[in-house]
């Protein structure tokens, strides 16, 4: 059994909660991993690699992202979202015509820092282990772009939007510092991924619906996840692709997933003036 598992996250566990509860799903041992995390508050699409896939899952982790997410003025948190110390603080109201101008600055490349509750690594440690200790935690910021941010609502305190950017984007740091530029500060009050690159989460499965019997239902194709066009290479060149060899193909320069005749995923591999290349192939 070798794909993607395209799941709906719930709130209220983590990334690596639903890696092991599908593990748990398995009757032998197989390699489970996810394609990017996201935050225990977090809902939605939540993309799981399955056994040689495992291999291929990295080429996800820079795909640009939408989410739906829910803020709050008036409030702040030192994780950013109501999961952390939440406290009231003192701020005039902001009015939407405000609020509009406001997100008008945050289009585009910006630079953002990180929260401190992130995954990010420092001496070889997450940020969030030197964050529960109370201990100061210092992060360069990044810069990442928004392509868009669309308000679905907004009636003071709470407002929603829809927002679509680039991999590496915190969405919490993107709410703080609205609500640091309306004169105060913002928590997320909800949050849920709706696509990450051409994935939507309308095509993900809830892990309530999972069994050990189902789940190989479920595990979508490598070369239907992965975003790039499909190259069929007939035989002998499939089993030259599979042994690192290359060879001309009559198809435009770019990265491919690779399948032989029969459709069978091989790997992903470039093409560059005409000459296809392996990149990665599907271990024998």
């Amino acid at each position: 059994m070798d794909g993607f598992l395209l799941i709906d996250k719930p709130s209220g566990v983590t990334s690596f909660d639903v890696v092991r509860g599908v593990r748990r799903l398995f009757p032998f041992k197989i390699k489970i991993g996810h394609t990017g995390t996201l935050d225990p508050l977090a809902t939605g699409l939540l993309i799981l690699s399955v056994g040689k896939a495992t291999r291929f899952g990295e080429y996800l982790l820079k795909q640009d992202k939408c989410y739906v997410v829910g803020g709050r003025f008036g409030f702040s948190s030192d994780t950013y979202d109501t999961d952390g110390n939440v406290k009231n603080i003192d701020m005039a109201g902001v009015s939407e015509y405000r609020f509009l101008n406001v997100l008008s600055f945050f289009k585009g490349e910006i630079e953002q820092v990180p929260p401190s509750f992130s995954a990010i690594r420092i001496k070889g440690k997450r940020a969030y282990e030197f964050a529960r200790k109370g201990e100061e935690v210092k992060l360069k910021p990044r810069k990442v772009t928004i392509y868009s941010i669309d308000v679905l609502s907004f009636s003071y305190p709470d407002f929603s939007l829809k927002v679509c950017c680039s991999s590496g984007t915190y969405i919490r740091s993107l709410i703080h510092d609205i609500g640091v530029a309306c004169g105060g500060d913002a928590v997320v009050t909800s949050l849920r991924r709706v696509s990450i690159g051409k994935i939507s989460v309308e095509e993900a499965v809830s892990i309530d619906i999972l069994n050990a019997d189902n789940v190989g239902n479920y595990i979508v194709p490598v070369d239907r996840v992965l975003p790039f066009d499909r190259l069929t290479v007939t035989s002998p060149y499939s089993c030259w692709f599979l042994n690192g060899r290359h060879f001309p193909v009559p198809v435009s320069d770019g990265r491919y997933c690779v399948v032989d005749e029969s459709g069978k995923f091989l790997g992903v591999g470039s093409v560059h003036s005409g000459v296809l290349k392996p990149d990665k192939v599907v271990s024998q």
